[in-house]
């Protein structure tokens, strides 16, 4: 009995073994991975002096001996992306083992190839879950006092969203004035500089300026010159930010703090401003390089790395308050509603409960 225990031990021990090596890294394939690193980095990063200068930081490190250790896949991405966002200190660096998203991707090649000739267009899965989440626009409101809020937490791809911009920016017209709460917005696409164009005039402003490393192309991003809406022009905007308004909610935020169209509210944010691009590094590797550099046309550079600095800075619980109390503060100082009496009462103890509330 001893002995087949002993048997059995030894069996479970090599099959344990063989597992663990079917699913452990080896020294070739964590070599192949960071050339091809080194390679994504050198032909894309949007700054070509630093990507010189993390390759052989890279080098260093490697030779160091730090990821002889590593054997798990996930690990070696993680340590990785750490590497990279110590030696750059650009937020955009991410390694991400995904076997997954390479056997999907060439199954939706192959299914785009069957496809190309059928007159029938494929059903679009990105498009039906923006739908299922509205685009973004988690919710639209008249709080108390005729002050708009909206909470948005993604700018979708314009061709999508905009009819929902529109129709949002529609509702909020005849407020007074406008919350935007942009906390948690993981960033996204161009939408927030069509969006952006609701709070400037007809005459197009540059808004940003943008160089693209992979395609060696500068580009100039101007105001739209036609909403398909009421501008909201005049009236106090307020933002909301947090550690997690990332990206293009930083950028947004960044455009309109700058071109004094809007008072900043909240936490300072990562400072992410660089465009991307997923690239692969070989069958379960895939790097997200930084290609694009970001100007702001006032300030003549962007947030990378520092973040949207808010004009007030508040805890996170009370963000929104401030920014309600603020803005029912200044429709009282601007005495607008005087006449009207009772709204303006409505407006004084309103201002009076918020901030009892704040104090205690």
């Amino acid at each position: 009995m001893y002995r087949l225990t002993s048997i059995l031990f030894v069996l479970f021990a090599i099959q344990a073994a063989f597992t663990q090596a079917q699913n452990s890294i080896s020294k070739k394939e964590k070599k192949a991975v960071i050339e091809n690193i080194k390679e994504s980095i050198q032909y894309n990063y949007v700054f070509i002096d630093k990507a010189k200068l993390i390759n052989r930081a890279l080098d260093s490190i490697n030779a160091s001996g730090r990821y002889d250790q590593v054997i798990d896949y996930k690990a070696f991405a993680t340590s990785l992306t750490n590497d990279l966002l110590a030696i750059s200190k650009d937020k955009h660096f991410e390694v991400q083992y995904r076997p997954d998203l390479t056997q999907s991707r060439r199954k939706q090649e192959e299914e785009n190839n069957e496809q190309s000739g059928e007159q029938e267009e494929a059903f679009d899965i990105n498009h039906w879950y923006s739908q299922k989440i509205n685009f973004g626009f988690e919710k639209v409101e008249i709080l108390e006092g005729n002050i708009g809020y909206i909470k948005l937490t993604f700018f979708d791809i314009f061709q999508w969203v905009k009819p929902t911009i529109d129709a949002t920016m529609g509702f909020v017209s005849n407020t007074d004035a406008l919350i935007l709460d942009l906390r948690g917005n993981g960033g996204g696409y161009s939408s927030a500089t069509y969006m952006a164009s609701y709070f400037f005039g007809e005459e197009p402003i540059l808004w940003s300026t943008s160089y693209n490393r992979a395609d060696d192309e500068t580009e100039n991003e101007y105001t739209f010159q036609e909403v398909d809406g009421t501008r909201y022009l005049n009236k106090p905007i307020y933002i909301l930010v947090d550690e997690k308004s990332f990206s293009r909610a930083e950028g947004f935020s960044y455009g309109m703090k700058h071109f004094n169209k809007a008072t900043i509210i909240g936490q300072t944010t990562p400072g992410a401003a660089h465009g991307i691009n997923f690239l692969e590094l070989d069958n379960s590797f895939f790097i997200q390089v930084p290609v694009e550099h970001n100007i702001n046309p006032i300030t003549k550079t962007d947030w990378e790395g520092v973040g949207v600095i808010p004009h007030i800075k508040t805890t996170e619980e009370e963000t929104l308050k401030v920014a309600y109390t603020k803005a029912l503060e200044m429709l009282m100082n601007s005495k607008k509603d005087e006449a009207l009496g009772k709204h303006y009462k409505k407006l004084q103890r309103k201002y009076q409960e918020i901030k009892e509330k704040i104090n205690n």
